[in-house]
This record gives C-alpha cells, structure tokens and sequence, in this order.
C-alpha cells in the first residue's frame, strides 16, 4: 500500500465511516474514493469493503447497542486488561491479577451507582423535560441528552412533504458559518405517534437526537414520552440487583434464587417477540426439569448370598438319606418327627390314679 497516498485519504474514509447514514450513501462515498485514487487496487480494503456489513456504522445503526461498534467490546476489554496482566506473566501471577482486576472493576461499578443515587447533575434550562430526564437518566448518560438537548435550540425545520401515513420534516443548523452540518429528515408518524431521524442515534444509542428535540420544542412537546425512554434494562437491572443483595443472606437462599434464575431463563427463551410463549412446550419442559431421580433399584450380583459347596456336600444332598431312629428316609436323627414326639411325651408330667392322694407326684428323674 501507498502509505502517502493512504495517509492522504485517511482522514476521507472515516468521515465516510462515521458520517454515513446509510448502507447505499457508504458504498457510493467509498466507491468514488477508490476510483479518483490509486487505492481501488489494494487487496486489504477490498477485502475490508467485501465484509462492510460486519463493522461499518451504517448497516447497523437500526440496532440498539448504547453506541457501541461489532470491535469497540473487545478492544476495550483488551485495553483495560493490559493494564493488569501482560505475557510475560506465570499462570499463578495471572490469576492473581485478573482477580485484582475484576476487584478494581466492581469498585467503579460500585462508585458509579452510588453517584447515580447520590448525586443529581446540574440543570442548565427551565424546560420541563430536562427535569424530567435527569430524574430517570444516570448522570452520564444525561449529560449526553443535556448536551443534544442544549444542541436542539440552534436547529431549525421546515415540511418538506405530507403524506397518509407519515409527516417529513428536514431539520438543518440555521448558522450560517456551520456550513459542515448535513441536514437531517425527520419523520412524523400518524398511525403510531412516533418519530423517527435518519441519523438514527436514538436507535443505535438510546437517547433522543438533536433533531428529535428541535421538532418536538416546536411542536410544544413538554415531556419526553415512555416510548423514548428506554426503562427495560434499567428497571430489570434495579430488580435484580434488590433481590440479589436480600436474599443472598443466606446459602439457602442463594441456592434457591440461583435455580430459579436458571430455570427462568430457559422459560424466558421460549417468548418470542410477539411477547406470546408456547404454553405446552414450556409446561412440559417445567414437569421435566421438577422430576427428581432417584438412584436405581438395587440389583443382586450373581452368586451373591450363596455359600459355595464342597463335592461331599453336594453328594449328600442328592443321596436319599435315611432315619436311623425309624428306618425312613426323607430326613435325619435330628429331624426325625416319631422321636420327637416321642421325646415329648416323656417330658409330659404323671398324676397318681389313687383318688385320696391328692399330691401332684412329679415324674423321677
């Protein structure tokens, strides 16, 4: 590559990059710079161009990510761990650091929410919907909207065209020294009484544009309306957060809400965008994961319980054994049933056959 030639339009292609609001005005902007440039021949930006859907801001922008690019995640990971942990580390030194790390992380995460609790940024305006926001907004993001807010008051619009379904509007900076400022449409919807900017930055980032609000200050719009605050991920983050620090007490209590999140999870998978959920299929995976198993029955080895015979053994429980008491056979001495009962009736006490000897007279031993 050129690196004159490169450093030369380097400056071009990222206001391309970044200023492009659409995936058709990039690769008409990107096409021009390659053509008018020796630049069209380099193999690393054809291939860049190839998989511009994956990390130009354009083909994105309709989807909500707080700002943030397809790199900006990881590199920004990359960045806050080399300040902890390098290659030249041991195993047992990394560990240690990441742990450092992590520790050092949850304290901003701390020290932040303790500011968005305890401190409450300074309003510049008298306008209603500045007081509004700063009692929802965390300070950083505020300070973001204060700033588009103060923005709106140099912007200026006017109808470009009415239509059945929607109002545009083209909202432009009315200084005329600003001549780098691109003029913006804004779009009015009856049907759902929403608006809409092609710069997209309430889409991509969450809050109101300048474009926005400099429609609605000339339309009188006093309060911003819920469908342009995004609660979702703060009041989920606020529950979670409550029902973590109470019933994490406890282990028993960790252990049940750890399960339940789990499970809940799984169920949360099955809604689909409609917000409708397969009622039968979430039933049977619930009966399923409630099932207990229970260890299997037990089951005897072979020849468990058994006493191994000797060959003199076995021969004499086949052989027909006979009685030496009374020549039968069927069974031994010992289990002979004449002796028995005969042994019993010698055991039987004896009375006197005298009727005027009234003593029980005992047997002789």
């Amino acid at each position: 590559m050129n690196v004159v030639l490169y450093n030369d339009q380097y400056h071009r292609l990222v206001h391309i990059i970044k200023q492009s609001e659409s995936p058709a005005e990039f690769e008409q902007q990107w096409i021009e710079v390659m053509e008018t440039t020796e630049l069209g021949n380099n193999e690393w930006l054809i291939s860049l161009f190839e998989i511009r859907s994956r990390w130009v801001p354009a083909y994105v922008k309709h989807v909500f990510a707080t700002g943030m690019s397809s790199s900006q995640r990881s590199e920004s990971g990359h960045s806050f761990l080399k300040k902890y942990v390098d290659r030249k580390n041991s195993l047992t030194d990394f560990v240690a650091r990441f742990n450092r790390a992590l520790v050092h992380q949850r304290h901003e995460e701390l020290a932040a929410n303790h500011i968005d609790l305890t401190q409450t940024p300074k309003v510049t305006t008298a306008l209603m919907m500045e007081n509004q926001m700063v009692q929802i907004y965390t300070k950083k993001i505020f300070l973001l909207f204060q700033n588009e807010l103060v923005q709106s008051n140099s912007y200026i619009y006017s109808k470009r065209s009415s239509f059945d379904e929607a109002k545009v509007y083209v909202v432009q900076r009315f200084e005329p020294c600003r001549t780098s400022d691109r003029t913006r449409q804004v779009n009015y919807f009856l049907s759902t009484d929403y608006i809409s900017c092609s710069c997209q930055m309430f889409d991509f980032e969450g809050y109101p544009c300048r474009h926005m609000l400099c429609y609605m200050e000339k339309k009188q719009v006093m309060l911003l309306s819920e469908k342009y605050i995004l609660r979702r991920h703060n009041m989920l983050s606020y529950a979670a957060s409550d029902l973590v620090d109470e019933e994490s007490l406890t282990d028993a209590r960790s252990t049940f809400l750890l399960s339940e999140f789990q499970s809940l999870r799984i169920r949360v998978k099955d809604i689909d965008t409609s917000g409708e959920i397969d009622m039968r299929r979430n039933r049977n995976k619930s009966v399923e994961e409630t099932q207990v198993v229970c260890d299997p029955n037990p089951v005897r080895a072979k020849g468990c319980g058994k006493r191994l015979k000797s060959r003199k053994e076995k021969a004499l429980s086949q052989s027909n054994r006979q009685c030496r008491a009374c020549d039968t056979s069927g069974h031994d001495r010992r289990t002979c049933p004449t002796l028995q009962n005969s042994l019993d009736n010698t055991n039987q006490p004896q009375y006197s056959q005298d009727p005027s000897d009234q003593q029980y007279h005992a047997p002789d031993p």
